[in-house]
């Protein structure tokens, strides 16, 4: 059963928590609305229409499959009719293009690999949504993710989901205390063939619908194509700069930094001996410092814009587990928060490849105990 009292008028009558399950037209959300009314809540359907611009004009980067597709909507109201309930679309195109959209090419125009699902979830879904549907009276927020929330010692904590193979807590970070107290995960405890298993026996439209693996809003995972159809005037003024070899001598021109992330070994446009990968990138000065494997490695790493999520800030240094990016096992670490939201990792072993801009995720067994945006592995001395 889904944590979440039935708010209670008076001692005869009972009233059923209204609760809004964001719809992205996927067999996830769809499922988990279902879960919903069959658990006796009052629930109300929300889309995010996200696939116009801030001028209201259409984007030519909203138009194939995912949570920005125009069909998206089409199916969350099928499946909403299905299973008996209202469905609304809200447009939220404005904040969508300012949350998420600008910031991944300003990310990137500055050197860095952003993480739009993050900024997503923290300022559009659980900001944005949850204020929306505060207003329709709704007191929680569901959606199709794949997570926990426990609620204990006065905080509302986030857990993994029980099934790790679809856990996506690592792109929940960013959640607020008042945005986690009002939240429900319908789908935490379920593995994704029982899902699918719920769906058909529901006979609903996105029963076998395809998983979409990509940004959502660059369909094609073309981000360098994104980027030059979306933002060119920038990457023309920005230009390009030269590569930077393990010798510390120039190997070579590039086109803009914007094209290359930490830990990248193809389509660098080099031949070398050896295979090579993107260590650094240095937006002052446009280069793209190239390194072998071995020497890709570091035992420390920095973050900033950190959220402790299910805890309060620690006073000493705390040991746990980081995540670097959504793919990666968790690796043993030592924290220590700093001042300014800042924190330092320390970890036990080198691990390859720390991205500023991608998020590092700290997890003590399966509580999300908070993370942060890497800056790169140089910061404040310890």
């Amino acid at each position: 059963m889904i944590e979440a009292p039935t708010i209670i008028t008076d001692s005869k009558t009972a009233v059923k928590t209204t609760v809004a399950i964001a719809m992205s037209g996927g067999v996830d959300s769809s499922v988990a609305a279902a879960l919903l009314v069959e658990q006796g809540f009052d629930v109300i359907g929300l889309t995010m229409h996200l696939w116009t611009d801030a001028k209201g004009e259409e984007m030519s980067l909203n138009r194939a499959s995912g949570c920005c597709s125009i069909t998206m909507s089409q199916d969350a109201r099928a499946v909403s009719d299905r299973i008996g309930i209202k469905h609304y679309v809200l447009n939220l195109s404005k904040e969508f293009h300012g949350s998420v959209v600008e910031n991944f090419a300003g990310e990137y125009l500055a050197g860095r690999t952003p993480n739009p699902c993050v900024r997503c979830n923290t300022f559009v879904k659980w900001q944005t949504l949850l204020e929306k549907s505060r207003k329709l009276g709704c007191e929680y927020l569901a959606t199709g993710h794949y997570a926990r929330v426990e609620r204990s010692e006065g905080r509302a904590k986030l857990l993994k989901a029980t099934y790790p193979e679809k856990d996506q807590s690592y792109a929940l970070w960013g959640l607020s205390q008042h945005s986690l107290n009002h939240t429900l995960f319908p789908l935490g405890d379920l593995p994704k063939s029982k899902v699918r298993e719920l769906a058909r026996g529901l006979d609903l439209e996105t029963a076998d619908k395809p998983e979409s693996q990509d940004i959502c809003f660059v369909p094609d995972n073309n981000y360098r194509r994104f980027l030059q159809d979306n933002f060119g005037m920038q990457l023309k003024v920005l230009g390009g700069g030269e590569f930077i070899g393990p010798d510390g001598k120039v190997m070579g021109r590039h086109e803009g930094i914007s094209s290359f992330t930490v830990g990248q070994r193809k389509g660098l446009g080099l031949s070398a001996g050896r295979p090579l990968y993107v260590k650094r990138i240095e937006p002052e000065t446009d280069r793209v410092y190239l390194d072998y494997d071995e020497n890709c490695l570091d035992s420390r790493a920095f973050g900033h814009d950190v959220n402790w999520v299910s805890i309060t800030e620690p006073t000493e240094p705390i040991a746990c587990e980081v995540k670097i990016r959504y793919r990666s096992d968790p690796m043993p670490a030592l924290l220590t928060a700093l001042p300014d939201r800042k924190v330092a990792i320390m970890f036990d072993s080198p691990v390859r490849a720390v991205t500023p801009g991608q998020s590092a995720v700290f997890y003590d067994g399966d509580y999300v105990l908070g993370g942060a945006i890497l800056s790169g592995t140089e910061g404040e001395t310890l």
